[in-house]
């Protein structure tokens, strides 16, 4: 018997990537929360980790997108795209719904991740205001 799939250096480049933001959002949210509870400093460690995958991997994904395409472009990151893209082509050619969608990601919820981490850190009132179904 053969051995077993080898990861490529593009899939061994994007998990160390994701792996360092995932370490970098952590650190981070873990400094911001100093002096908080357990929950608040679990909450901005993922917020930070969130917010850093949006503008870090999916915000460059729609700039090689409307500048061009995946397929084309050189680079750590367009080589993580064009990893993903051999699962789905649509990932590497520009697709109105793939590149539309991840715009709304980018921009909706990483802003999103930063006005909770903001609220979180500043003590803002609205941030547990929230009153599911009462």
């Amino acid at each position: 018997m053969g051995a077993g799939p080898e990861l490529g250096a593009a899939a061994g480049g994007s998990l160390l990537l994701c792996a360092s933001l995932l370490g970098a959002g952590c650190a981070l949210g873990l400094s911001l929360g100093r002096g908080r509870g357990a929950a608040d400093r679990g909450a901005l460690a993922w917020l930070c980790y969130d917010a850093l995958v949006h503008f870090v991997l999916e915000g460059p994904f729609v700039y090689l997108s409307l500048t061009g395409n995946i397929a084309n472009s050189d680079g750590l990151i367009a080589s993580l795209w064009q990893e993903y893209g051999k699962a789905d082509a649509r990932w590497l050619n520009f697709d109105p719904t793939i590149v539309s969608l991840e715009i709304l990601t980018v921009v909706l919820d990483g802003s999103l991740a930063l006005v909770l981490i903001y609220a979180i850190v500043k003590e803002k009132y609205y941030r547990d205001k929230v009153t599911w179904g009462k």
